[in-house]
């Protein structure tokens, strides 16, 4: 009698949109896979700007990693990857996990881009709880009698929606003033000009601030200095700029930099290690003119999980084709703009699109398998009915609203 072959090992370092993807591609594989990733949980990141204002609290933004794996038949190891080498992933406490081929998805971290006193008294927005921490700083501000001013930095998707969110909680509070600062000239690089003027033109009768094309050079407990030397008061500084890569990626020699994303070919293949392939944030594929969006990195995990299997059964690779999708930008109760390549849609009435997005998006990653798993989704769906659906069907605030829809260029 022969020996039975043991199966091949497929290793995902990384449980965001773009590793949660790639195992999913791979359920009722003939490999053994296995997901790393330090987190208990994955959260749903398009949606935590909404924390900020207590449109949502975080707990509905997060998915349990080790029931989805469970699910999916692939094991769930909640360590920290800490190394690649050519067959192996050495983990925090020492574990070698070893594989035939392997698919990186980090991420990125927070960047301060090294502005002194950034890392010390500005708050990150990257995840829930950051999001949360920052939530409490702006309710205890609003309970004080003292003026709370308030500083986002970045102009990017991540920064605006903050500022929106923010002001559709505290907006029209005596004490709170508003500022934005952004390096670039205008507020959501890359994207419409007409963005830009648009969003200032629905903040001009409230406290906000803009400071366009003049980069941040030092933030202390009370203030923000710009590199012009001008001085921006600020008591709660919230940091949305900018994401660097995963420091795993050169510890790995998959880049040969600091700051540096990791090169691949077009099959999303890293083009130093054959049996690799690198997905979501962590790849560089700024030739293709890729925003990193949770979409964009859930086609790459699909993509990586089916060329990972033709790699091992010595097939042809398929190259990365980016879906042309649009962008759903969300400004609070102002506005949501669906944003084309050149173009965008700009209404208060889109504002359900956003959450038909994150509902959809939750149960297709996580389709209820149990009772309770079920009583949970339900859950999710009235809060987004109470606090979206419903208030957003009503027929007079639709009529007022359908007017205003504006096609900006």
């Amino acid at each position: 009698m022969l020996p039975m072959k043991s199966k091949l090992n497929i290793v995902i370092i990384g449980g965001g949109f773009a590793g949660l993807s790639a195992a999913r591609q791979l359920r009722g594989s003939r490999y053994s896979v296995t997901l790393i990733d330090p987190s208990l949980h994955m959260e749903w990141l398009p949606n935590i700007h909404e924390i900020l204002s207590g449109r949502k609290q975080g707990d509905e933004l997060r998915l349990t990693r080790h029931s989805l794996l469970r699910r999916l038949g692939h094991r769930f190891l909640a360590n920290r990857a800490m190394e690649l080498t050519n067959t192996a992933v050495l983990l925090d406490n020492g574990m070698r996990v070893p594989f035939d081929a392997c698919i990186v998805a980090t991420g990125g971290v927070h960047n301060s881009f090294g502005v002194p006193g950034a890392d010390r008294h500005a708050l990150p927005m990257k995840s829930v709880a950051q999001c949360q921490a920052i939530a409490r700083r702006l309710q205890r501000a609003a309970l004080s009698p003292r003026d709370a001013r308030v500083t986002i930095v970045g102009g990017g998707i991540e920064g605006v929606e903050a500022l929106g969110e923010v002001l559709r909680a505290y907006g029209r509070r005596r004490q709170f003033e508003f500022s934005l600062v952004e390096a670039g000239t205008r507020l959501l690089p890359g994207k419409p000009a007409s963005l830009d003027a648009r969003i200032r033109s629905l903040t001009r009768s409230l406290p906000v601030s803009y400071h366009l094309g003049r980069p941040v050079a030092e933030v202390a407990r009370d203030r923000i200095v710009l590199a012009s030397g001008a001085v921006v008061p600020s008591d709660i500084t919230i940091w949305s700029a900018g994401v660097a890569p995963n420091g795993f990626l050169l510890r790995s020699q998959l880049t040969s930099e600091p700051g540096q994303w990791a090169p691949v070919s077009g099959a999303l293949q890293s083009t130093v290690r054959p049996n690799v392939f690198i997905i979501g944030d962590a790849a560089d594929l700024r030739e293709m003119g890729l925003a990193k969006q949770a979409y964009h990195a859930m086609d790459m995990g699909r993509c990586a999980a089916s060329n990972v299997v033709n790699w091992l059964q010595h097939k042809p690779l398929q190259a990365y084709e980016p879906a042309a999708k649009p962008q759903v930008v969300t400004f609070g109760e102002l506005e949501t703009f669906v944003v084309f390549r050149d173009f965008a849609l700009s209404s208060a009435a889109l504002g359900p699109t956003k959450e038909a997005i994150y509902t959809l998006g939750l149960l297709q990653l996580s389709p209820p398998a149990s009772t309770r798993e079920l009583w949970a989704s339900l859950d999710r769906l009235q809060r987004s009915a109470r606090r979206v659906y419903l208030p957003a069907l009503n027929p007079i605030k639709l009529w007022r609203k359908l007017p205003a829809t504006q096609v900006l260029n």
